[in-house]
């Protein structure tokens, strides 16, 4: 009896890590699935969104822009609060996580968040991150894509539009196409015709996977060259003077310089914080400015590529940037709704004026060729002409249907084209704001189908008269 009484007790002894192996947490078997299910899609070596990369332990204990997401307990960790709502908005954004998912990831916060692999290693590879399965959607009404970006000649023979894939070459006085320009990985975010008016810089590129520039010769319409580089799309690019260098700034947080007649990386500029959406060229071709989601401005020296001082004091995204002609002004626009000039030189910047008149964000400024005048586009579906000396509103031209989205000068200062986020490309009067022309229009819904009509109702067939009784003999 003593001898049964001591091997229960080493079996009871014995049962207990086991026990509490079974109840153990892996970083590897149990939370890196769920991850790779329900997270890595936004939050990857490439779309870092928020700061946060989940592919590996290292970028998980890391955390994101707001700090670390783990903790000593579940409850005050920042990953458990988004997960369960706490904290808006709740992730994953396609739908919860099932509670017992949840409680899986509170159990290995619980037992410290250890890490069963090397921190560095790469547990959630590229390949192994489920697509995002966009649902088909039939369209009850034929639609435009966005007139993100426009261009004018300066000649005023040629109006190009970028759309999503194609750039249309339009001949502003008729509105006829001259010609299509094909071939684009994704939505033409701008366009830029070469100082020489020969060709035409064609920028964007598919998110999260490379930037595209594709260089077009004018006259031909045919294809001279495609730079692709970058780690995301590219949102503006820009020539230099002689039209042998060609700027881009990415998404992916840096500018680059490319040589315009080979397609080669000269130089890239790394400094900025967040995604770069806008940079321009100085008349000169001297200097670089660049405006980010970091809420700043920087110039930059373009022979050696060094920043040479930043502009501070946009309080949001900075989406656009210009010179003016002499290159002694330079004006950002963005997020904050405010219209920034600065005078700047190679030494140094200091704001002139800020001005303020669009309700939403400012989503590009161009200045006429001749300097004279500058012009915004907003979300909040106008745009607005201003003196570009001393800030005073021109023209507004208010009341668009959509969001405004890109803008272009003629090239003799009369006219201005404006694209919009439903696709349609407006021409209007500088001198009074009104309407010349529709270039690109919306198209009509189909007309309904008339209801089938009803079939005549047959006539009742007529019931046989009675017979008449037989006569009797």
């Amino acid at each position: 009896m003593r001898n049964v009484l001591l091997a229960l007790a080493a079996a009871a002894l014995l049962a207990v890590p086991n026990a509490a192996r079974a109840q153990a947490v892996s970083f590897s078997k149990d939370i890196v699935p769920i991850l790779r299910e329900n997270c890595a899609k936004c939050h990857n070596a490439r779309q870092t969104t928020g700061g946060l990369s989940v592919v590996s332990y290292a970028g998980i204990d890391k955390g994101s822009k707001g700090g670390k997401i783990l903790a000593a307990k579940p409850e005050d960790s920042r990953l458990i609060k988004y997960l369960t709502g706490e904290l808006k908005p709740q992730m994953p954004p396609t739908g919860p996580l099932k509670p017992e998912q949840i409680a899986k990831i509170k159990a290995w916060i619980s037992q410290g968040a250890k890490a069963d692999v090397e921190p560095n290693q790469v547990v959630i590879s590229e390949t192994t991150i489920p697509t995002v399965k966009v649902p088909k959607i039939p369209l009850k009404v034929p639609a435009l894509p966005q007139a993100a970006a426009l261009a004018w000649s300066k000649d005023n023979k040629i109006l190009a539009i970028g759309t999503y894939k194609v750039v249309r070459l339009v001949d502003p006085s008729n509105g006829q196409t001259i010609r299509e320009l094909p071939g684009h990985a994704d939505v033409i975010h701008s366009l830029q015709f070469s100082h020489s008016g020969k060709l035409l810089a064609a920028a964007g590129g598919p998110p999260a996977q490379q930037g595209e520039i594709r260089i077009w010769d004018v006259a031909t319409g045919s294809l001279v060259r495609t730079i692709t580089g970058h780690n995301d799309f590219i949102y503006s690019c820009s020539w230099n003077k002689d039209d042998s260098l060609i700027a881009s700034a990415s998404y992916d947080k840096l500018v680059k310089i490319w040589d315009a007649n080979t397609g080669n990386e000269v130089k890239t500029l790394k400094d900025h914080a967040d995604a770069v959406y806008a940079v321009a060229f100085s008349p000169d071709g001297n200097l670089l400015a660049t405006g980010s989601a970091d809420r700043s401005v920087k110039v930059w020296e373009v022979a050696s590529g060094k920043r040479l001082y930043t502009l501070s004091g946009h309080t949001d995204i900075v989406l656009s940037v210009a010179w003016n002609e002499k290159g002694n002004q330079l004006t950002s626009v963005g997020a904050d709704k405010t219209i920034r000039t600065w005078n700047v030189n190679a030494a140094a910047g200091q704001q002139a004026r800020n001005s303020t008149g669009h309700e939403k964000s400012v989503n590009e400024v161009v200045y006429s060729p001749d300097g004279n005048m500058l012009a915004t586009v907003s979300d909040d579906h106008s745009a607005k002409i201003w003196n570009a000396g001393n800030g005073s509103t021109m023209q507004t031209i208010k009341d668009q249907p959509e969001a405004l989205l890109s803008a272009a000068f003629s090239g003799d200062n009369a006219q201005i084209a404006i694209g919009s986020f439903d696709g349609t490309v407006k021409i209007f009067n500088v001198k009074d704001g009104k309407p010349i022309s529709t270039v690109i229009d919306l198209p009509k819904a189909p007309e309904p189908k008339p209801a089938p009509a009803k079939p005549e109702a047959k006539p009742a067939p007529a019931k046989p008269a009675p017979a008449k009784p037989a006569a009797k003999s």
